[in-house]
């Protein structure tokens, strides 16, 4: 089959919705800093504020004049249809019923034995390897049940307090140990199963009373700082919006230091839910690495969205130079 890249006609619309929230920085366009594209939804646009380009998913056409994107997650084309707006990726998803409880299921444990195994490694773990060395490369794998799939993602295994596997996601790497876009989820909340957060059985080790437990976004973050800073438990509740309810309801009585990844946002979003985990009786407090600054300030200071991780990298070269 012959695909040929169809060409977006890319103008901004005149008219500027001040109503919508950006879909970039998750705020009000009152100041008409946002402008989206004609004959496109909202969401696809650009954004003057924090200088994001907002687009919808390169097309192609056949020779019957079918139109097809790549989806990048599980790496093959699929068909799209034309809603008149923008076009959207078919999918077949199982119907649910929003009136039955799904029953929440555990994975096999071989499954995590075998991708701990597996050979070659992921492109991170070769990574920490080469920046850490391969005793605190072994800690990490077992500390983590760090795996690897069939293609070369990194698997990071959500284990819970009571040892019980819950679910899987799987992040491609470049051999820099840098993210890609490539993400998969093996395992559905469709199907039963329930992420909680990555390093959640961790709790189990610690000492209650006196030990601090560190939260971070990302799974990599959690996994380096606990190579650099050996002496706290970390964990990582999966994304800018992943600290939900449920995974913090495991904390309850723990001491907990979270950090967020540094943006206006990021931060926003994490101080929101210090009140509910003070009801929760979570003894929580936030590390907010931006100190004020603006999500500008930081794109200046080349610190916009960066984490843990890289604040330290960065102190290091300064300290070395």
């Amino acid at each position: 089959m012959k695909l040929d890249k169809i060409k977006l006609d890319l103008k901004f619309n005149q008219k500027r919705n001040f109503k919508l929230i950006t879909p970039c920085c998750n705020k009000s366009n009152r100041d008409g800093k946002y402008i989206n594209y004609m004959g496109m939804v909202d969401r696809y646009g650009y954004c003057h504020s924090c200088g994001k380009v907002s687009l919808p998913k390169q097309e192609y056409q056949d020779e019957k004049g079918e139109k097809y994107v790549w989806n990048e997650n599980l790496e093959k084309f699929e068909k799209v249809f034309d809603t008149g707006m923008v076009n959207q990726t078919i999918t077949e998803h199982k119907p649910i019923d929003p009136s039955k409880k799904i029953e929440l299921k555990y994975i096999d444990p071989s499954l995590v034995k075998e991708s701990i195994q597996h050979q070659p490694e992921n492109n991170l773990l070769a990574y920490i390897r080469k920046t850490y060395g391969d005793e605190k490369t072994e800690r990490v794998i077992n500390l983590y049940y760090l795996g690897t799939d069939a293609i070369g993602y990194t698997l990071f295994w959500n284990v819970d307090k009571n040892l019980m596997v819950r679910k899987a996601k799987a992040i491609k790497y470049d051999t820099s140990g840098k993210r890609t876009s490539k993400i998969r989820s093996p395992f559905l909340n469709e199907d039963g199963y329930k992420a909680c957060l990555f390093g959640e059985h961790l709790l189990k080790f610690g000492d209650k009373d006196k030990d601090i437990y560190v939260l971070v976004e990302s799974e990599k973050t959690a996994i380096i700082s606990s190579i650099i800073l050996p002496e706290y438990w970390w964990l990582a509740y999966g994304g800018i919006n992943g600290l939900t309810s449920d995974k913090m309801k495991v904390l309850k009585g723990f001491r907990v230091l979270i950090i967020p990844d540094m943006s206006e946002n990021a931060v926003s979003i994490i101080k929101n839910k210090l009140p509910l985990m003070m009801q929760l009786g979570i003894h929580a407090e936030i590390w907010d690495m931006i100190d004020g600054r603006s999500d500008e300030q930081l794109k200046q200071d080349l610190d916009y969205n960066n984490d843990l991780e890289d604040i330290i990298k960065k102190k290091q070269n300064n300290y070395e130079n």
